[in-house]
């Protein structure tokens, strides 16, 4: 079980989105966040009015985060809730020190009509000490989005393997098994475009040992998985590793992979995957940091 889970808020329903899924992984302890920079308050301002300004918007965000608060309290959850004059980025950044799981939404609105999540979701994912959950805004605030599966991306390196310890712990506290996925690029239509039949055949061939050589490795993963008592099987899809992986995945299915990877004959196959992942599959996306942060 996580110690401490962080899930960076900011008013809005949208962000709230978050929540349901926190709901549904066990920690001893849920961290609210609220950052907000009083920069454009102050700007539009009189001096003396900035500081009773402030203290009056604080405890808003005080009162909201208690509220939101009371649904893991509810049962017996331990919260902190936390308000910060600060960038949201860097104030999430900051805060998941004391968290083991970022989880928060790709996009949210503050209470007064300010964009706050989107691009700062991008940059804690990339920065952050810890794997961080997005989720898309898409879904309800009021849903409890069930977990079928959990789907780990592979691209036969040690680096893209590195998302499989969180996904075996996800795996074993939400009792669901384990989507091993790999992708072979092919193109057959741009092959014989580019190069002529006869080595559109050839490179087929090559992509068809390529993909036995992905069944067997994914076969050997899921196997080690399974001897821990865990439920996986392995699938090899083939095309462009984004819009496959995209194609393949199902209501349910919860993403969990690394920032970036690097396949067996050199091509980088899951730094810009995962960033297509989080702003285009309807699942959410846990990223884990590919340096092992």
């Amino acid at each position: 079980m996580r110690n401490c889970i962080l899930v960076p808020l900011d008013g809005s329903e949208v962000a709230e989105t978050a929540l349901a899924m926190v709901e549904l992984i066990p920690s001893q302890r849920v961290l609210l966040l609220q950052a907000e920079t009083p920069e454009p308050a102050a700007r539009t301002r009189a001096p003396g009015e900035v500081a009773s300004w402030r203290e009056r918007r604080a405890r808003e965000m005080i009162d909201y985060l208690d509220r939101a608060a009371s649904r893991f309290r509810r049962h017996g959850r331990e919260t902190e809730t936390r308000v910060v004059w600060q960038e949201p980025a860097q104030a999430i950044i900051e805060a998941a020190r004391d968290a083991d799981l970022i989880v928060m939404t790709t996009h949210g609105r503050g209470g007064a009509g300010r964009a706050v999540f989107g691009s700062v979701a991008d940059r804690v994912a990339r920065e952050a000490p810890v794997a961080t959950l997005l989720i898309r805004s898409s879904m309800g605030p009021g849903a409890k989005p069930p977990v079928t599966r959990i789907v780990v991306p592979l691209d036969g390196s040690p680096r893209s393997e590195a998302a499989l310890p969180i996904a075996l712990e996800l795996a074993n506290d939400l009792g669901v098994p384990i989507q091993l996925m790999q992708v072979v690029e092919h193109s057959p239509a741009r092959d014989a475009a580019q190069a002529g039949l006869p080595a559109a055949v050839a490179a087929a061939s090559a992509v068809e040992r390529e993909r036995a050589a992905a069944e067997a490795y994914l076969a050997t993963i899921a196997q080690d998985l399974r001897n821990r008592d865990t439920m996986a099987n392995g699938a090899t899809l083939t095309g462009s590793p984004a819009a496959a992986l995209i194609d393949a995945l199902r209501p349910g299915d919860l993403v969990v992979m690394t920032s970036r990877g690097q396949g067996g004959v050199g091509r980088a196959l899951l730094g810009s995957v995962a960033d297509r992942l989080v702003h285009e599959a309807q699942a959410p996306v846990l990223v884990v940091r590919a340096d092992g942060a």
